[in-house]
């Protein structure tokens, strides 16, 4: 094969390889340096009004009074998981564990990462028939990386039963 003669053939099918390399590196390389390096503190329930219960104040957890409209029942405890955000694991601790944490209330990570929810996906208006939803999911997102995260959930039927509580400092 002689180059000189083929050189417009090479070029026209090397540009859209080229083409299709690049946008694989944009997308596929970041994943390989950033990581997410803050673990988080969240809490989960059954009860709307008990993941309202805590707080951050001056770095540490504490817990607020909550006052529930409607029904007088007990208000329930919400359950406290630390997520490693490496393993993507979750770990149940207890109140008293959680007050010892220094916690970062902010929506974002020191190192850019936050926590987002999920969206409905799949339609287009009129062609509203799709149950493909992902409300209820949670991503650790940042740095063009996104990565869905496994929580512990509550069986609420209306996803309110994560809520995030800060970083782990």
């Amino acid at each position: 094969m002689n180059i000189k003669k083929n050189i417009a053939l090479i070029v026209g099918v090397s540009i859209p390889i080229l083409m299709i390399v690049l946008v694989a590196a944009v997308i596929y390389l970041p994943r390989l340096f950033y990581h997410p390096a803050y673990n988080f503190l969240y809490a989960t329930s059954d009860d709307f009004y008990a993941t309202q219960q805590y707080d951050v104040q001056d770095g540490k957890l504490i817990k607020k009074d909550v006052r529930r409209y409607g029904p007088s029942t007990p208000l329930e405890e919400a359950k406290l998981y630390i997520h490693d955000v490496a393993t993507n694991q979750n770990k149940e601790v207890s109140f008293s564990e959680a007050q010892q944490l220094n916690l970062d209330p902010d929506r974002q990570s020191p190192d850019g990462f936050e926590i987002v929810t999920g969206d409905h996906r799949g339609d287009f208006f009129p062609f509203s028939f799709s149950s493909d939803s992902d409300y209820c999911s949670r991503y650790i997102s940042g740095h063009n990386v996104s990565r869905k995260l496994d929580l512990k959930r509550s069986s609420n039927a209306y996803c309110d039963g994560v809520k995030f509580i800060g970083w782990i400092q």
